[in-house]
């Protein structure tokens, strides 16, 4: 049978009416496309949906304890809960049950090396897609081994009577295949995409990429021997951007904006390719859905401005005691915080879209409110950080176009910093640490401590710094914490409001369980099944 390759857009493409047309219309076949080099362009251009934005209903955010999203869109609160199984993962979102969606994309990208060769095309263009193809698996293998350790390297296209046993292989040995795929698509591509071209991978996004995956590879849960050979090959794959030209945006919540000097590697939108996240992060009062709702453990993270400590000291169980070092006013909350949390998050008072934020209880964008309550908040806290205020939830003639960003300078520099005090170059990690948090518009007091109190400071300025943008649910587990920072239950904050006094009790939302198989994500028992005995199970599961 003849294979058939579907490809959006085909719109523009003309027929004759003076025959019988058997071709269908709406396809074309593997012959047309690897004779046509516009066609083979469309074909990597769709291999580019591979890389999942957070723009999403179903954010990462939701499967660890920076959101608590209160439609469960993507069920990702079955990993909150501790209830993800090999049987039930298939029916969740794909940020999880990514196993069967990576590798239809690996097929696809194998494919097209399988064919680009012997296809038209100057050398020049074979170079670039080739470049962008061998970036692409390389991130679909790298968030593979994120969630489910070593995973089959398959790099060849399966014809119908192959053995399609296939086994999984070493962390290691996929770390190794990843990094030679980036280095390979680096030596390809331009350092950074001209103009039009911002969307497409760059060899500075190969070294973002390799940055993220050898510092995830030195972390505790994959290099458990703290072997210094792979901190000191995180830390160069970090250094190798540092003097590319990239700089930290001049202002933390613009960044998230528009395009910025700040940005390595991002999905844009238009107004004809845009997003709806205003729509589902919007608050109910003004007709959003407010779907995912920022948590007070997240609330809790960010330090106060004058003192550079957090509010709260909190207990193995997740209780918590004011921190009387930090500053914080229980009456209070929100004043004095890391500028990053005004940027971030909407709490009640607000100002937001010309009125303020009603999270009291009662308030317009409580639960209470007469306005699509349902849609309110849980936690009192909406999402600020990526929303265009401009832009109602309820729609409008011009649309939200921020690009997603998924690599930027400022993680870099946090890499950076981790590999550095990991190898015990304490001085270098303090001041690329710092280097993040003086930052202009945030200008946090600079980190003095050493030791263990270094690594705290080290883990919670990621999870300040880049928050709600998919790093938390990683970084947990590959520092070995999850069994500590997953299981404690998820906080609200509740308000009441009598005359024009408020009051704020931090209480339980939810309760939350996390069992040491869930450092990994199950394989779909289908797939396991599928093999014959060839793939095996991640433990526990």
């Amino acid at each position: 049978m003849k294979k058939l390759l579907y490809i959006a857009a085909l719109s523009t493409l003309g027929y004759s009416c003076n025959k019988l047309e058997m071709t269908p219309l709406d396809r074309l076949s593997e012959a047309n496309v690897w004779a046509d080099p516009s066609l083979i362009q469309l074909y990597v251009n769709g291999t580019y949906n591979s890389m999942m934005h957070g723009f999403q209903q179903d954010l990462l955010s939701a499967a660890c304890d920076e959101t608590y999203n209160i439609h469960d869109w993507g069920s990702l609160r079955v990993v909150q809960t501790g209830a993800l199984t090999a049987d039930n993962v298939a029916g969740i979102s794909t940020n999880i049950n990514f196993f069967n969606f990576a590798y239809g994309y690996i097929r696809n990208i194998n494919i097209f090396f399988s064919k680009i060769d012997n296809a038209p095309g100057d050398d020049a263009f074979k170079t670039q897609v080739k470049g962008e193809m061998a970036f692409l698996r390389a991130n679909l293998y790298a968030n593979l081994i994120w969630r489910y350790g070593g995973v089959p390297l398959i790099n060849n296209v399966f014809q119908l009577n192959d053995d399609y046993s296939v086994q999984r292989a070493s962390y290691d040995e996929c770390v190794a295949f990843i990094v030679s795929e980036l280095d390979k698509a680096a030596s390809m591509l331009p350092a950074n995409q001209p103009g039009q071209q911002k969307g497409r991978a760059s060899a500075n996004a190969c070294k973002a990429l390799k940055s993220r995956v050898l510092l995830y590879a030195a972390s505790a849960q994959n290099n458990p021997q703290h072997d210094n050979a792979k901190w000191k090959a995180a830390a160069d794959a970090a250094e190798a951007l540092l003097s590319s030209g990239f700089e930290l945006n001049s202002d933390y919540q613009g960044t998230f904006l528009s395009d910025n000097k700040e940005i390595i590697f991002a999905r844009y939108f238009t107004q004809a390719n845009n997003t709806s996240f205003n729509l589902y992060q919007g608050r109910n009062g003004s007709d959003g859905y407010g779907a995912n709702n920022p948590t007070q453990n997240m609330v809790n993270a960010y330090e106060m401005k004058a003192t550079g400590v957090q509010p709260f000291i909190e207990a193995a169980d997740g209780s918590l005691t004011i921190n009387p070092a930090s500053g914080y006013d229980p009456a209070n909350p929100y004043d004095g915080r890391d500028p990053r949390f005004e940027a971030s998050i909407l709490h009640d008072g607000s100002v937001w879209a010309g009125r303020e934020t009603e999270s009291f209880r009662g308030g317009k964008d409580s639960p209470e409110s007469s306005s699509a309550g349902w849609n309110a908040s849980l936690t009192s806290y909406y999402f600020k950080k990526f929303l265009v205020e401009s832009i109602p939830p309820s729609g409008s003639t011009v649309k939200p176009t921020n690009p997603w960003i998924f690599f930027r300078y400022a993680e870099i520099l946090l890499n950076y910093a981790e590999a550095k005090f990991e190898l015990g170059e304490e001085n270098i990690a303090r001041q690329y640490l710092n280097t993040v948090r003086s930052r202009p518009g945030v200008n946090m007091p600079p980190v003095t401590e050493s030791g263990e109190d270094l690594r705290k400071k080290i883990q919670n300025e990621r999870r300040v710094e880049l928050s709600f943008e998919g790093h938390r649910f990683f970084d947990v587990r590959r520092w070995k914490i999850a069994a500590s920072t997953e299981p404690r239950p998820l906080l609200s904050m509740n308000i009441q409001k009598s005359g024009s006094v408020k009051t704020y009790t931090i209480t339980k939302l939810t309760d939350r369980t996390f069992r040491d198989a869930n450092y990994l994500m199950p394989i779909p028992r289908a797939e396991i099944d599928k093999s014959k005995g060839s793939l095996t199970q991640n433990a526990g599961y």
